[in-house]
């Protein structure tokens, strides 16, 4: 019951695709406007309760949105968290059309170990992921200090690539 609460109040009893203008601040618009054309208004989509059940790759707290110029759907927006040793951080990933990424940007990290993967470089060799296979150490650099934090993230990144394309599937987003 308490699940099924928790995504009730995720993702709302609206519309499968009803949409909402979402207020970014000043780091997430930042990010987003880095990577899609100022004009592109970013749309947070509310799905239903009943779309997703029973999906392992949903996350209490992931929300997506689309960005978009009047009919020009320019990628996905996919806000959500992994957890580190002690604490969770918060990330933003675009995502194109195709459900490549474009980029990520670590929002909010609240641990006071690890914080070495909010550096943009670091974060730049997720760009392109596709859904292939990363490991840390292999096709993915190892950062100094921030193992389990790095580790987090690079599992959680298949994890959100994976909801990605089940949205698709599920005609959920076009």
């Amino acid at each position: 019951m308490r699940y099924l609460f928790l995504l009730l109040a995720l993702f709302g009893v609206q519309g499968a695709m009803a949409q909402e203008r979402v207020q970014l601040s000043k780091k997430e618009s930042r990010f987003v406007y880095a990577l899609f054309p100022q004009e592109a208004i970013p749309e947070k989509l509310k799905i239903q309760v009943q779309d997703t059940a029973g999906w392992e790759v949903i996350r209490a707290g992931d929300l997506i949105y689309q960005v978009r110029q009047q009919d020009q759907l320019y990628g996905y927006l996919l806000s959500t968290r992994a957890k580190g040793r002690y604490d969770y951080f918060d990330y933003l990933l675009a995502f194109d059309p195709d459900f490549s990424v474009l980029g990520l940007s670590i929002t909010t990290y609240r641990s006071s170990h690890g914080a070495a993967i909010c550096q943009n470089r670091w974060l730049s060799q997720f760009t392109g992921y596709s859904g292939e296979e990363l490991r840390l150490g292999k096709e993915i650099d190892a950062v100094s200090g921030a193992t389990i934090s790095a580790e987090a993230l690079v599992r959680d990144l298949k994890r959100c690539h994976q909801f990605m394309i089940r949205l698709k599937e599920m005609d959920l987003i076009h």
